[in-house]
């Protein structure tokens, strides 16, 4: 039966200490969704710095106008790390504009070898007060956005005969939850995607998951305006790692996936959280 990635290089040399060039990126192409600000921006700069070129991707739903700024400033900060990057505004709710972005990717670059599918959303509402437009939104933002990014990378891939696609899932689709049910519901379907493409679409690509615990970006300090760093601070202290999550903890964790280093990881979802599940329970 076949394995999963190639035999490691310190194997070969007889080497017992893992190679940290194991968790390299060079000479990678990376496609980020969501990619403007947030979680998004900084998986695009943590593979940036592991060595990938990186296609920065995505919209904004709350102020269209900013959507081409915002990507461009993504792509100068990967382009400032001294990696290639193009900036291509993309609606992953739309099965016309992802093919579109799949297509330029390959014709700038003439490959593909990391999918991340991080575009999405949701609100906070008890499932009395959703309605079913409102529910509608949320699996479009989520679910369906997922599936047609994975639909379309994983056709490139399958064609190379190699490939890496990582999906953002939440805590919020491990358990209960009650302010946030239809947006639950879509990333526990994430996670269940994951686990059903890793198997589908194995050995030739490793299909993972991160979910992330609560996450400090711009959206989320917005929210608390003058309030926000008393508020990071005091939700902070509800992980076990005293503090909120950042945008490059999601980078890291998003790295390790893509690379050789989890060449024997497939269809796990990994929580990025702090240890804030743990202290739930």
């Amino acid at each position: 039966m076949p394995t999963l990635g190639p035999t490691p290089r310190h194997e070969r040399n007889g080497d017992l200490m893992p190679a940290l060039d194991e968790f390299s990126l060079d000479g990678k192409i990376a496609v980020v969704t969501g990619s403007s600000q947030g979680i998004g921006k900084g998986i695009a700069l943590a593979m940036a710095r592991a060595g990938a070129d990186v296609v920065v991707a995505g919209v904004s739903l709350a102020d269209r106008r900013r959507d081409q700024e915002d990507l461009d400033s993504a792509a100068r900060a990967v382009r400032a790390i001294g990696r290639r990057s193009v900036a291509i505004p993309t609606d992953a709710r739309s099965a016309e504009e992802v093919h579109r972005l799949i297509d330029r990717t390959i014709n700038e670059f003439r490959r593909l070898d990391i999918m991340v599918n991080n575009a999405g959303g949701g609100f906070a509402a008890h499932f009395m007060d959703i309605n079913e437009r409102g529910f509608e939104a949320i699996v479009r933002n989520n679910l369906k956005s997922t599936y047609l990014c994975c639909h379309a990378a994983g056709r490139v891939m399958l064609e190379a005969g190699s490939g890496a696609i990582i999906n953002l899932a939440s805590g919020a689709g491990m358990g209960p939850s009650p302010t946030q049910p239809v947006y639950g519901a879509t990333k526990a379907g994430i996670i269940n995607l994951t686990e059903s493409l890793a198997v589908e679409f194995a050995p030739a690509i490793r299909v993972n998951a991160i979910a992330p615990g609560l996450t400090e970006t711009e959206g989320l300090r917005a929210r608390y305006g003058d309030d926000a760093d008393e508020e990071v601070a005091r939700q902070g202290r509800q992980f076990a790692a005293g503090r909120l999550a950042t945008p490059e903890d999601m980078g890291l964790a998003a790295v390790f996936l893509a690379s050789d280093a989890a060449r024997y990881v497939s269809g796990v979802t990994l929580s990025v959280d702090g240890g804030g599940r743990a202290m739930e329970e």
